[in-house]
């Protein structure tokens, strides 16, 4: 069994683990009278493990790209930050027909792009409907690094058309399903109902972007705040306010608070914690439960104060860490070495001895993970832990007690935890089944280039979902997105695993409008992915999140979304000396 962590103050929910009279999602948050405070022109600081790998919105496939990526640019529609539904952007409204394949977008008036040098005079026009079919192009052209497309395939009328004639300029050439009716509005068709096409007009991969900037390689969009490569380095990327952005709150006030919003790069753990008790950072997650524990045993009094000075939350995600094995060559492309491995791997040993309870759990079920609302994850059955069974399918493979099974290697990315995770499991197949497997380690950006051209054998990977749903997991397996040749990048779905049985009820689960059924579907291709094991789920997602008293309105949620647009930062100045 997971070990779990639990403190002397547990309040409110699940969630909320201490936060004694703080609110992070308040709007009324100005009911100190007797101190000081700063409502606005404050910077926020977030740390991220690494550097974003590309901040262009095709191309986006790491969190770190996501975070920062997101606050410059926006989609025609976006999730809510509390509850994930889907909330209006740049679209102000949306009419879907009755055959659900045919939407029409009514475009905010009075959205602009950001002011840049790539515009006329430096000025950022108003974003048109022309720019949402210039964005849709994009998505549907063979371009570098285009993993919108592996998303949107096969979803817009007339995509693989465009997609494959790659002889008339991008400019030049017909959408048919997306259509400008005016200024304002714009019809997109799909080629057959898919009941998550909003989420996936939602995700960043569908952000809009303006021809002139693409044309002049900078980061511009319709966002809160703005990019400028002055205030780019290898430690931090500060964007800054702004001032155009098209939303106001209730007062009339000019959204966003915030001055600007500052990511950290390369701290480890303890210099996050130490940089956050020094008041340089404002929110640290995927923090180790034993720093957790001992910053509310050493300061509990800092999480009871009023006003509250630190708040901790404990959080599930909808993301899922698992081994991606490379199922177009030997040796897993054979069903039987796969199953051995994912048999010999005690997943309770990885989550109790090496993350210490930092996980929601081992994943003992299917890809999915629990955070996902209404989706049964629980009737998926895994592979257990079985030595013995282990052994007995890797012999029918041809490997009697590992003997002559070929050099393997795994890969993974330089995050401490990644590296421990990595030499556990190498330590368990040694153990196990006798198979030696050497590590490699190195950037993120590596690691997705070189799998993505299949010259891994098993990678150390993990998932955070697009949009609220199983499909944005299952999709990972889908064998329509591997290309035929070795030599294209596979996008998505990495393993390369192309299984008939899974492509046909897949393709039943995004085509019906029926949620039951779709759900029976997914729950049946997860069983194929337990069962086939084209990766091995190794577990499920949750982390815990402090967060400065002074940030107010920042809402966290399970798919790491960060909406800063109502966020404010209110400082209470110290008390002078009497």
């Amino acid at each position: 069994m997971m070990k779990k962590i639990f403190f002397s103050l547990v309040i409110g929910s699940a969630t909320l683990i201490v936060s004694c009279s703080g609110d992070t999602n308040s709007d009324n948050a100005n009911n100190a009278d007797s101190v000081a405070v700063e409502e606005q022109g404050e910077t926020i600081n977030f740390a991220e493990t690494e550097k974003y790998q590309t901040l262009d919105p095709i191309q986006i496939l790491d969190v770190g790209s996501y975070h920062v990526a997101g606050q410059i640019f926006e989609c025609l529609v976006r999730f809510d930050e509390q509850d994930l539904s889907l909330q209006p952007s740049i679209a102000d409204s949306w009419v879907v027909d009755e055959n659900k394949k045919v939407f029409t977008f009514s475009l905010r008036k009075g959205v602009y792009f950001h002011d840049n040098a790539c515009f006329e005079e430096g000025k950022g026009r108003e974003l048109k409907s022309s720019d949402v079919l210039y964005s849709f192009k994009r998505i549907y052209s063979k371009l570098p690094g285009n993993y919108a497309y592996t998303a949107l395939k096969g979803k817009v009328l007339g995509g693989e058309a465009f997609y494959n004639d790659a002889e008339t300029p991008m400019g030049e050439k017909e959408l048919k399903g997306v259509k400008i009716i005016d200024d304002y509005n714009i019809e997109i068709t799909l080629e057959k109902p898919y009941v998550s096409f909003l989420e996936l007009v939602a995700s960043m991969s569908s952000a809009i972007v303006a021809k002139e900037a693409i044309e002049n390689d900078v980061v511009v969009g319709t966002g809160p705040f703005t990019y400028n490569k002055e205030n780019d380095s290898e430690l931090k990327t500060v964007l800054k306010r702004n001032k155009n952005y098209y939303l106001k709150d209730k007062q009339q006030n000019q959204l966003p608070y915030l001055a600007s919003v500052t990511f950290n790069y390369g701290q480890t753990a303890q210099e996050q914690m130490d940089l956050f008790l020094a008041g340089e950072l404002d929110v640290v997650t995927d923090l180790p439960p034993n720093a957790v524990k001992d910053i509310v045993n050493n300061q509990i009094a800092d999480f009871q104060d009023k006003p509250v000075k630190y708040v901790l939350g404990r959080y599930p995600l909808m993301s899922t860490s698992y081994l991606s094995l490379n199922t177009s060559k030997a040796p897993f492309d054979d069903k039987k070495v796969r199953q051995a491995f994912a048999l010999a791997i005690n997943k309770d040993k990885l989550v109790n001895d090496v993350l210490k309870g930092e996980a929601f759990g081992p994943a003992n079920n299917g890809i999915v993970p629990p955070a996902i609302n209404n989706y049964d994850y629980g009737s998926v059955i895994g592979l257990e832990h079985d030595i013995e069974k282990a052994k007995k399918l890797l012999a029918e493979a041809g490997f009697k007690d590992g003997k002559g099974f070929p050099s393997v290697t795994l890969t993974s990315s330089q995050s401490n935890n990644n590296i421990r995770i990595a030499l556990n499991i190498q330590k368990q197949l040694l153990s196990n089944l006798n198979i030696s497997v050497e590590i490699e380690s190195m950037t993120l950006a590596e690691v997705i280039e070189k799998e993505k051209y299949a010259n891994t054998d098993m990678t150390l990977s993990a998932w955070l979902a697009e949009f609220p749903d199983p499909i944005s997991f299952l999709s990972l397996f889908n064998g329509e997105t591997v290309p035929a040749s070795i030599e294209e990048p596979s996008y998505i779905n990495r393993s390369r695993y192309n299984n008939a049985a899974f492509n046909k009820l897949y393709n039943q689960a995004i085509s019906t409008t029926d949620l039951k059924k779709k759900y029976e579907y997914c729950l049946e291709v997860d069983q194929i992915v337990a069962t086939d094991v084209p990766a091995i789920p190794l577990w499920y997602h949750e982390n815990f999140r402090l967060i400065q008293g002074a940030v107010k309105n920042y809402q966290p949620n399970t798919m790491n979304i960060q909406y800063l647009v109502n966020v404010k930062l209110e400082r209470i100045a110290a008390k002078s000396e009497k």
